[in-house]
């Protein structure tokens, strides 16, 4: 059911995991209507910004409303039809000495009217469902680009954070090298990270401003529309209140997707049950009027039905419908079953998610972060030596990198968590 996420590097040093988008955006969500910026607006006004303002979801609305339109045409008679018809010359004073009048108007046998209304209602739930299933799958995209806008938002950041202390141990080298304390190895090795983390900027920030078109286009709007300039990410949850067994039942319950396949069952079966009565005959009245030199002598009452010889067609017609039936409901049990692995996987992944990032911001980050301001305090102080403040320096940006990509993870675990049960939590 799900489709997995493919994570792309933020350029160089920071390898940030951005989810792949570019197919399920696709050429269709261009911009429409460009709608005035709102550059503090959180996450939630995005979403609801999507819900009504994007060109899929309001596309795949309008289809449903057509379906529902077809729900009355299913269900009504074909339109009777009258027939003239003249069966005697003129005579010699320019008047039709005979005329047929006939009126006449086809009725399905009984019961067939009532099914075929049936299935237009069932296809009409189920264009109602995947309009609620596209909306549910552009609600999580925008999540996922948000959480990369996010991202992209803290690497920069921490980016440039970690260039002013490069800066500043450049010089330090410089000074030291100065005084012949210090080889001028180190300044040029401190000048070359300081140029590599400048250069990383840039790119990061080209990164920032991708994201925050693919954004702005899921939202329906220009791609270069403000966004908030520092994006917070959603609270996750508390674990214990989201309990994979409710969750699962909710999904099961509720889920647009499980209303598709509902309702594609139901579809299917009001079709085999058709097909079953197509053996039957249909009926046809008629009743009409004879005018003959002007006056009407006499009528007509016409019965006609239709003879259902056609045995291998009405048969290859039911076991066509029984077997959509059988493949409706193996698609809805397969479905469930995505459900059930998904959700779990998910859960998973956000448990381990969530117990990795306490351990990051508890020990492995701010360890690293005085590791490195000890370790350039003492290089400055003639305490230490180069290789020990890149040492340190490494590892600082390796547990940034491992903060920074498991927000994110964090991030889409709980959009997909989300977008499997079909609601926010």
């Amino acid at each position: 059911m799900s489709s997995p996420i493919v994570s792309r590097p933020l350029r160089a040093w920071i390898a940030l995991p951005f989810a792949s988008l570019g197919a399920c955006l696709g050429a269709s969500l261009i911009a429409f209507g460009a709608l005035a910026a709102e550059p503090k607006s959180e996450l939630a006004d995005l979403l609801a910004l999507a819900r009504r303002m994007n060109p899929d979801i309001a596309a795949m609305r309008l289809d449903a409303d057509a379906a529902g339109a077809r729900i009355d045409v299913a269900g009504a008679l074909d339109d009777p039809k009258l027939k003239i018809e003249l069966t005697s010359p003129r005579d010699d004073f320019g008047r039709v000495s005979s005329e047929l009048y006939e009126i006449r108007q086809m009725l399905p046998f009984w019961g067939k009217r009532a099914l075929k209304r049936e299935v237009a209602e069932w296809e009409a739930r189920k264009a109602y469902a995947s309009a609620r299933d596209i909306e549910n799958q552009v609600v999580w995209r925008a999540k996922v680009a948000y959480a990369e806008y996010h991202t992209a938002h803290l690497a920069l950041d921490e980016t440039k954070k970690l260039a002013g202390t490069l800066k500043r141990l450049t010089d330090i080298a410089r000074a030291r090298y100065a005084e012949n304390a210090a080889p001028q190895s180190d300044v040029t090795g401190a000048a070359s990270e300081a140029g590599a983390l400048a250069s990383e900027l840039s790119r990061i920030a080209a990164d920032k401003a991708g994201a925050a078109a693919r954004l702005n286009r899921l939202l329906g709007r220009a791609a270069d529309t403000p966004l908030a300039a520092k994006p917070a990410a959603r609270p996750i949850p508390p674990l214990k209140t989201l309990r994979t067994d409710d969750l699962i039942a909710r999904a099961k319950a509720g889920s647009p997707a499980i209303d598709v396949g509902l309702a594609g069952v139901g579809a299917a079966d009001g079709a085999r049950r058709l097909a079953e009565r197509n053996w039957l005959p249909d009926v046809e009245l008629g009743l009409g009027a004879m005018r003959e030199n002007g006056r009407f002598e006499s009528y007509q009452v016409m019965v006609e039905f239709s003879l259902p010889l056609q045995w291998g067609a009405k048969r290859a017609e039911q076991q066509e419908a029984a077997a959509m039936v059988v493949s409706a409901r193996t698609r809805l049990d397969a479905l469930r079953l995505d459900i059930d692995a998904d959700l779990r996987t998910a859960r998973a992944d956000l448990d381990a998610l969530v117990a990795r990032q306490r351990v990051i911001a508890g020990t492995t980050l701010p360890q690293a972060r005085i590791a490195l301001d000890t370790a350039v305090k003492g290089y400055g102080l003639g305490r230490g030596d180069f290789p020990a403040v890149l040492g340190a320096e490494q590892a600082l940006r390796r547990a940034i990198i491992e903060s920074i990509t498991t927000t994110y993870e964090e991030q889409v675990a709980l959009a997909t968590i989300e977008r499997i049960v079909g609601e926010d939590l």
